[in-house]
């Protein structure tokens, strides 16, 4: 079966999934089969389909997903398939959107008496922080909105909360907080009718790409959507869920399959394959059938990739991992991911894995950066030479601190020198092409013509013994594994011991 058989260049298996004419249904879709243009395809047959005047609405979990899709329906379909009211956006809008109109009936009240919020991405872009236990969290009382202190088990930095009721005051609030509210005010009695019917009244189809992305917010949503009547179109793969630890729960999802009714289809044809064996590999995989990989070098690859950071690290100076680990929030990381992220820039033409992270941390706008930059440069031409690591942090500490009001220590500590240090070995190594280094986390959705992956002795007897949907860790590997056109394969510098959950 090839893209060509059918009319717009899809396979019977796209047209059926994208045309049908069931009101709840589920695509599952294996990696490179065509979700996205299937998911695109999708919303312009119901956006263009009769003459009813409500909202048809995609939405993903993620910027880049979303303008990913935004784009594919521009391509397919034109500018007139996003005339208001019809629209593509991330689910945070839509959380927005509802919390939002809770306001403007008076179900929920915001200090002030605002009913119009400016959400932001986090406390950290408008409010100064300091390293504290005590964490400000945005609650419900009744139906009043405040903000209360929180003693956690470990520091961070954080804004005080006095700070964040006064930012509340003025109008502001974050994603987080917009999410945990809707959440607490569906408690309410009452409230979920409410909503039941304004979306209703407001929009006649809803896709969901990526739902094993989704948490529980997430799912009731889709639920209140199929329960308002909306056609409601679910797409994903459950070996593919890889966001456990930021609350995603797939093993909900086929409940909500089942007990709402949707109709499956499914994308079995990858068009991701270029080889047999690549091919072999993915059905392998997928059937729970033992694997072991064929050897290989690193810099012959066109990625490496790996289950957590710090092997990509371990891996040789010809490695650039794309960042230090995951972002914490603390401001002499943020630091040292501006650094990375003007290395990355250099060499491979694109940002750290974490550079938006690091300028929230820091709270540097996008004109405060450019005039960083060059001093950026400058430290990086110091860590080719011979200058010392003392000397490199204060100059990093001396320019970073010009742009912000965050204070970065003055002494350093074995983190920082440990990554002052890997970026001097990147800037030392004679090859002039460095290869990047991603977590499968960083590389799902994503594909490149040879894959090396980077295995600990425990993965590598996962992966012997076979894998399964139900295990998170499994699915990790399952996502590294089929990112490969051409070829995956286990590098000469994956043997390394140990394991770990995060990425």
């Amino acid at each position: 079966m090839t893209r060509t058989d059918t009319p717009g260049g899809l396979t019977d298996e796209q047209l059926t999934a994208a045309g049908t004419p069931y009101r709840r249904l589920y695509i599952e879709a294996a990696p490179g089969s065509g979700k996205t243009t299937v998911a695109a395809q999708r919303f312009g047959i119901q956006r263009f389909h009769g003459s009813d005047q409500r909202a048809v609405i995609a939405v993903s979990f993620t910027r880049s997903a979303t303008a990913e899709l935004r784009g594919r329906v521009l391509s397919q379909w034109g500018p007139s398939a996003l005339a208001w009211p019809h629209r593509i956006v991330t689910l945070d809008t839509i959380v927005c959107d509802l919390l939002t109109y809770l306001l403007y009936t008076g179900h929920i009240r915001w200090p002030a008496g605002h009913r119009h919020l400016t959400v932001i991405d986090s406390w950290q872009v408008r409010l100064p922080s300091r390293w504290t236990r005590t964490e400000p969290t945005v609650t419900l009382d009744g139906n009043r909105v405040l903000t209360r202190g929180a003693q956690r088990a470990r520091q961070a930095n954080r804004p005080s909360t006095r700070d964040v009721s006064k930012a509340l005051a003025d109008g502001f609030c974050t994603h987080q907080d917009a999410r945990h509210l809707l959440e607490m005010a569906m408690t309410i009695s009452g409230v979920r009718d409410i909503l039941l019917a304004r979306i209703a009244d407001t929009t006649r189809a809803l896709i969901v790409d990526e739902i094993f992305d989704a948490n529980a917010l997430d799912l009731s949503l889709v639920r209140l959507a199929a329960d308002a009547g909306l056609e409601t179109t679910v797409v994903g793969d459950p070996w593919q869920a890889l966001y456990g630890f930021r609350g995603a729960r797939p093993d909900q999802v086929p409940d909500l399959v089942h007990e709402a009714r949707f109709v499956q289809r499914r994308l079995r044809t990858s068009f991701r394959w270029k080889t047999p064996k690549q091919a072999l590999l993915a059905n392998q995989l997928r059937a729970g059938q033992g694997v072991a990989l064929s050897p290989g070098r690193a810099d012959d690859m066109d990625v490496l990739l790996a289950l957590q950071w710090k092997p990509l690290w371990d891996a040789g100076c010809h490695v650039l991992p794309m960042a230090y680990g995951s972002a914490t929030g603390q401001v002499h990381e943020a630091a040292c991911t501006l650094l990375l992220s003007e290395l990355t820039q250099q060499k491979l033409g694109v940002n750290a894995t974490f550079h938006n992270d690091a300028l929230t941390t820091l709270g540097i706008d996008g004109e405060a950066l450019e005039r960083l930059r060059p001093s950026l440069q400058d430290v990086l031409a110091d860590l080719a030479g011979t200058i010392s690591i003392a000397e490199i942090w204060a100059s990093l500490n001396k320019n970073i601190g010009a742009e912000t009001k965050r204070t970065l220590p003055k002494k350093r500590n074995y983190h920082h020198t440990e990554r002052l240090e890997n970026l001097r070995a990147r800037l030392a190594t004679p090859t002039s092409r460095l290869v990047p280094g991603l977590t499968a986390h960083q590389a799902k959705g994503r594909e490149w013509d040879n894959v090396g992956v980077l295995l600990t002795d425990l993965e590598r007897e996962v992966l012997r013994g076979g894998l399964i949907p139900t295990s998170e860790e499994h699915r990790k590997l399952y996502v590294a594994l089929t990112r490969a056109k051409l070829a995956t394969t286990l590098t000469s510098s994956c043997m390394v011991g140990g394991s770990a959950s995060r990425p």
